[in-house]
């Protein structure tokens, strides 16, 4: 810095003040490096970050999806790390050589950006228990995504955080003139560098190269900046040799960095980073057992498209057979297949739901799709490996790169059935497609009694999601009698149904397949279970708020969902303990009645409502409970079926079939705590002879449910899980925080205090 003189002002000082000194103008000094030299690697250096911070989310986005709170916990860290850098730098910079400390920030940046691809797997894995499924990983998923970011991209960001200061002093020492007018420079040149970055790491390196290549080829690029600074300013210094030493250490980062392990029994066919998002592609058994799935994003137990070598509907649990239902039910009022069946598909995907249509619709019938994907790799993905048949007079299109909602105004046509599936990131829907506006586009684009299926993920009839979702799609088609929502089987997902010009079809009619009515395709399958209480809901107009384009909170709605899921399943833990097979002639057992085989034998044939019917019948209350609990559970419905047992206390008062059924079903939900009180006390019935012949009355059973309860609710198993794979990652993250301790003291005992230049 330049030496204080004083300078003489020809004003008087004001009253009461006295004249002070102020600094000069610092020399140039004639060792420093030329703006055309500096200024470049400034800019290099605000490329730098941007690849860090947009490849940052790519990189851990297999292990926590790229969701919003991902992405805004790796910017929050990325923010906070050039914080941390500038402050460094600024320190860095009172030095006798801010040229040399510059070329040493770039070097520690580019080696760390270097190893980031190897080290992020481990780390990731660290945070984020496999066993968790998604409903009950909210706080691994945010926390997690948190701690791992900070772990792995915060030394990064600091270190190129630092060059900002460092550069402005080795500008203005080279030039001279005001720390202004060197700020000002590197702040313009490290923007622009930063704005290249920015398109850079999407449009070019990321979908040439991969995220792996990207960090690569910046973090070299990186290394050589840092290496020449380091050469042009301080060659021959113990100072300058220090820093490059960490490069033959991390020269084994240049190799491929170790694949994502499949999990047991799969296989991975691809595996790309496209411009928007990682995609792979996981295949599971052999022959005509085999399964293919399309995870972008995805992590724990969720994936965007499934594939089976047969078309027609998949295994139950699957959303995408309800998108079929449309056509089966305008195949059943009409009493005929209809001539020709169009579908807008919003969310193509890898084209489940074209193979589903493909072996619903009658051979009458003449299928046309036209399909609508955002990522054209998907389609690309999705011709190779899921047998997506495009082109040809089979009128198959697929439009991959245009949003789904902008793609109605380029459609031409009317169609007969539109489906939005258009999500991302695990749970995400794109805000603007699920709007009353968007609703009311689509159904301008339906003929005549055309419909319209929307795949929405709620935990239940009360999820908020759900039912701003159902809201504006029953705002948008109020005239038409609003919306209904149909929870699949096995699932956390809905399909809400609207109709423009009628109203849908509802449970326990012959339209909609009750009844004995035959549907096609197979569909009377689906039907079945939609019947029951819990399974089926209608939306009004004025039902919930509904979104807008003006105001669509998705997001927060969103958030909100998952926590409501986890404060109801806190008490779930990931496995649940495995209930021995009893005999049906153990102590407790009752003969069969005549309501209960009648029951079961509309059971056996997926009549689930009938099997309601009958089992009203029985006359013993806790042999009736325990059979309508089993019904439910076999048509999907596991929380209900829980419910109902924990509400009727004579169906579990020591009764062995009501306590193995309670202790299946809470462990098919992973209540874990709740199953093993369950099974203990069946253990004692069946070794002490216990029926309910012993235990006239039902109080003892209330306390009994009250205590298992608690002990369910005390489990808090997502909480021990998180702290378990804390515990993990704890020598990881203490490696971590000693290298970047290190780093720092090192940085910071070279550089002398204010004033000794």
């Amino acid at each position: 810095m330049g030496e204080l003189e004083t300078v003489t002002n020809s004003d008087p000082a004001p009253p009461g003040e006295s004249k002070r000194a102020v600094p000069s103008a610092p020399a140039p000094d004639p060792s420093g490096l030329p703006g055309s030299v500096l200024l470049p690697i400034v800019a290099v250096a605000g490329a730098g970050t941007m690849v860090v911070e947009l490849g940052a989310v790519r990189l851990i986005a297999p292990w926590f999806g790229a969701s919003s709170a991902v992405w805004t916990n790796v910017i929050g860290v990325v923010l906070a790390a050039l914080a941390l850098g500038y402050a460094l730098g600024a320190r860095l910079a009172l030095g006798p050589r801010p040229v040399a400390r510059l070329g040493q920030t770039l070097v520690v940046g580019g080696a760390i950006a270097l190893a980031l691809p190897r080290v992020a797997r481990p780390v990731a894995e660290a945070f984020m228990p496999e066993t968790v499924p998604l409903h009950g990983a909210a706080d691994a998923l945010v926390w997690g995504s948190l701690a791992a970011s900070v772990l792995l991209f915060l030394p990064a960001a600091a270190a190129l955080g630092a060059a900002g200061p460092l550069a402005v002093e080795a500008l203005q020492r080279a030039r001279g003139g005001s720390a202004g007018a060197a700020g000002g420079r590197v702040l313009a040149v490290s923007t622009l560098g930063s704005l290249a970055g920015t398109f850079g790491t999407t449009h070019v390196l990321v979908p040439s190269l991969g995220t792996t290549g990207a960090f690569t080829g910046a973090a070299l690029v990186l290394l050589a900046c840092g290496a020449l600074l380091l050469v042009r300013s301080a060659a021959g210094t113990a100072a300058s040799l220090v820093p490059p030493l960490l490069v033959p250490a991390l020269a084994w980062t240049l190799g491929p960095p170790p694949a994502r392990p499949a999990a047991d029994g799969e296989t991975v066919l691809a595996e790309i980073d496209s411009a928007l998002q990682h995609i792979r592609v996981v295949e599971t058994g052999e022959g005509a057992e085999r399964v293919r799935t399309l995870r972008v994003n995805e992590s724990l137990d969720s994936f965007q498209s499934i594939w089976t070598p047969e078309v027609g509907l998949l295994p139950p649990g699957h959303y995408y057979n309800h998108f079929a239902l449309p056509y089966a039910w305008a195949t059943r009022e009409r009493k005929a297949p209809p001539e020709a069946w169009r579908a807008l598909i919003v969310g193509l995907g890898a084209g489940t739901t074209v193979r589903v249509l493909e072996g619903v619709v009658d051979g009458a019938t003449e299928l046309a799709t036209v399909g609508v994907e955002l990522d054209p790799e998907v389609v690309s993905l999705a011709r190779e490996f899921f047998g997506l048949a495009l082109g040809g007079t089979d009128g198959r299109t697929a439009v991959g790169g245009l949003d789904g909602r902008a793609a109605l105004r380029f459609t031409r046509g009317a169609f007969d059935q539109i489906v939005v599936d258009a999500y991302a990131n695990n749970m995400e829907i794109p805000a603007h497609v699920v709007t009353v506006e968007a609703f009311a586009e689509m159904r301008e684009r339906l003929n005549e009694d055309g419909w319209i299926a929307v795949n929405v993920g709620g935990f239940g009839p009360e999820d908020p999601v759900l039912r701003a979702v159902a809201a504006s799609l029953a705002t948008a088609f109020w005239d038409d009698g609003g919306a209904s929502a149909a929870r699949v089987p096995f699932s956390r997902n809905w399909v809400l149904f609207a109709r423009r010009g009628g109203r849908v079809p509802e449970p326990g009619t012959r339209a909609f397949g009750s009844r004995g009515a035959r549907l096609v395709g197979g569909t009377a399958e689906l039907v079945r279970p939609l019947e029951l209480d819990g399974a089926w809901a209608h939306f009004a107009p004025g039902d919930g708020t509904a979104l807008t384009d003006d105001r669509s909170p998705t997001e927060v709605l969103q958030e909100r969902s998952v926590e409501r899921a986890t404060e109801r399943l806190r008490r779930l833990e990931a496995v649940a303990r495995t209930v021995s097979a009893l005999d049906a002639s153990a102590p407790g057992s009752k003969a069969t009645s005549a309501g209960e085989r009648s029951a079961r034998a509309r059971l056996a044939e997926s009549d689930y409502a009938g099997a309601l019917e009958a089992a009203a019948e029985i006359e013993d209350a806790g042999a009736r409970a325990t059979l309508r609990a089993e019904i439910r559970w076999r048509a999907g419905l596991p929380f209900e079926a829980l419910a109902g047992l924990l509400q009727d206390p004579e169906a579990l008062a020591g009764r062995v079939p009501g306590l193995r059924l309670l202790a299946d079903l809470a462990s098919s939900v992973g209540a874990g705590a709740l199953a093993s009180a369950a099974v203990e006390r069946l253990h004692a019935c069946v070794e002490h002879g216990v029926d309910s012949g012993t235990l006239e009355s039902a109080a003892w059973w209330r306390d009994e449910v009250t205590r298992l309860e608690t002990a369910a609710t005390d489990g808090g198993g997502t909480a021990r899980a998180l702290a378990a794979a804390i515990r993990r990652a704890r020598g990881v993250v203490g490696v971590g925080a000693l290298v970047l301790a290190v780093l720092c003291v090192a940085l910071a005992r070279q550089t002398p205090r204010a004033g000794a230049a």
